[in-house]
């Protein structure tokens, strides 16, 4: 792995559900379908009361949707909840009508798929200026209503054009540095996919500029190559959010794989063996893959997708289980993962 004699520390912990993120995407009406007003609402107030007290979400969820819908639930709790509620949301997009898109060109962001007509007439636009970003920050103010912002993430700087203009001396993350010593936010984060793309950030940046980065798809039962990036972290304090931890559904049984429906062979039969691996010692395979994802000291919070109040129950339930470290080490000696990880009570 490169990384001389630094090792990961990887601690085997319950996971609290004061370390749950709601994760906002799916009330936008992404890839899990239509998601009623109604629902949206119910789930972010199901997600209160069990007490989970982190919401995530980004303008780029429903083109604004899921931050309308996300203000106007927290608004609706008691006014105690709201004030402890921290939230978190994203720059890099802001929306325009349909009619206005064809004046932003290029820009006019293609690989939008939420499905929205029924709510509204707009979509995405990108940009990491610092007109943009401040463009940005200001309709999410405006749809989550409130001001003051817990975590601002640059989200999908992850192409090289898009990367260059969030990185230059007046783009995204210079704005939200310069917001958070101003005191207008919390926090400084980075929302990519790409591994290659946020080590190339936080290394470009001195210790201190990012809190956090969320970050998806890479460290979970089934993939664990973000290792380097989560060492690296780990050197320069950064704490890090993961989402995606069931695989966007494989892992809680769904037939679902990152957001597509098509599921690599090699995957199932994989599945099928930690499903096995985990009965055995009498726990669900959700409950072994968001222990799993705790497994790094780095890893503060786990964001978990829900589309209704059901699915909130179904991974609260999930929480303040202790995984014996003998399944690690089972899993280890069965291939399922690498050796090189070194997991300690």
């Amino acid at each position: 792995f490169g990384t001389g004699d630094a090792k990961l520390e990887l601690k085997n912990r319950k996971v609290p559900v004061s370390a749950l993120i709601l994760g906002c995407a799916p009330i936008g009406c992404g890839w899990a379908g239509d998601v009623p007003e109604s629902t949206a609402e119910s789930t972010v107030l199901q997600a209160l009361s069990l007490g989970i007290r982190y919401v995530d979400t980004a303008p780029w969820y429903g083109a604004g949707l899921s931050e309308q819908r996300l203000g106007k639930a927290l608004a609706t709790a008691q006014s105690t909840t709201k004030e402890q509620v921290a939230v978190s949301t994203k720059v890099g997009r802001y929306m325009v009508t349909k009619a206005e898109a064809a004046s932003h060109g290029t820009r006019v962001d293609s690989g939008y798929d939420f499905n929205t007509e029924n709510y509204h007439n707009n979509v995405p636009v990108w940009d990491y200026r610092k007109e943009g970003t401040e463009e940005s920050l200001r309709q999410s103010r405006q749809r989550l209503q409130r001001n003051f912002i817990d975590c601002l993430r640059v989200h999908d700087a992850e192409d090289p054009e898009r990367w260059e203009e969030a990185c230059s001396p007046d783009g995204a993350i210079a704005v939200l540095v310069s917001l958070r010593e101003k005191g207008e936010i919390g926090q400084v984060s980075l929302g990519f996919n790409s591994v290659p793309y946020l080590m190339k950030t936080i290394q470009k940046y001195p210790n201190g500029t990012f809190d956090n980065i969320m970050m998806a798809r890479t460290w979970n039962l089934l993939d664990q190559s973000s290792y380097p990036l989560l060492l690296e972290c780990q050197k320069r304090g950064i704490k890090v959010h993961l989402a995606a931890v069931f695989c966007a559904g494989l892992l809680w049984g769904q037939n679902f794989f990152m957001y597509r429906s098509e599921i690599p062979p090699e995957l199932t039969e994989k599945v099928a063996r930690w499903k096995e691996l985990s009965t055995s010692y009498g726990f669900s395979l959700p409950q072994v893959a968001l222990a799993f994802a705790f497994l790094p000291s780095c890893v503060e919070r786990v964001a978990v997708g829900c589309a209704s109040p059901e699915q909130v129950r179904g991974n609260v339930e999930l929480c303040d289980v202790k995984v014996p470290l003998e399944l690690w080490q089972k899993a280890q000696a069965s291939g399922l993962l690498p050796q090189h990880l070194q997991i300690s009570e």
